[in-house]
């Protein structure tokens, strides 16, 4: 049984990359965030606002020596807060010449030719850094059509510049084949 759940996990988490992204009506790649990761991120916040009502409501004595934890669970529900808001929020649209990411911090585009690399950062989950003339966008790697679109990229500024974007999808293909299939 603990091993279905592991295999749900990792197939929801690792899989998304790699399943083919949402077209719009134009044949424009959509990358959205996995419904997967909101519907937990909805829930445990949802269990930290609960939690946090619970502490902060009952005026006993013997609570308030729980107060560091009520602010430890305040601090994780505004956490879940923003992470909720952020996926509601993103959106990345690839089209012929250009990405129009929009996210919690606004909108940036970036059109191909000025792209100089595509390299990988591990922090946040995992991330795509497109480095251009024009700024850098940042590209979540857990989300649908991921692959999809770094082949795109790989085909428009060429493999070299994307070397760090395909060795880390290798992995995660790696990971995807070792814990979806063996756990």
């Amino acid at each position: 049984m603990r091993g279905f759940f592991v295999r749900l996990v990792v197939r929801n988490l690792l899989g998304e990359t790699f399943r083919p992204a949402v077209r719009d009506i134009f044949g424009d790649m959509i990358l959205k965030k996995s419904k997967f990761v909101f519907v937990w991120c909805v829930i445990g916040l949802l269990v930290t606002s609960a939690g946090l009502a619970f502490l902060l409501l009952d005026e006993s004595p013997e609570m308030k020596e729980f107060m560091p934890i009520a602010w430890l669970i305040g601090f994780a529900a505004v956490l879940l807060l923003f992470h909720v808001l952020n996926h509601l929020v993103f959106r990345a649209e690839a089209g012929e010449n250009s990405i129009k990411v929009r996210s919690l911090g606004g909108t940036r585009t970036l059109r191909y030719e000025e792209l100089r690399s595509v390299s990988y950062s591990r922090f946040n989950s995992g991330q795509f850094v497109l480095q251009g003339a024009a700024g850098t966008v940042r590209i979540p790697a857990g989300i649908r059509g991921t692959a999809e679109f770094v082949a795109l990229i790989s085909g428009k500024i060429g493999e070299a510049a994307c070397a760090d974007a395909l060795k880390a999808l290798d992995v995660r293909r790696e990971d995807l084949r070792k814990w979806g299939e063996e756990a």
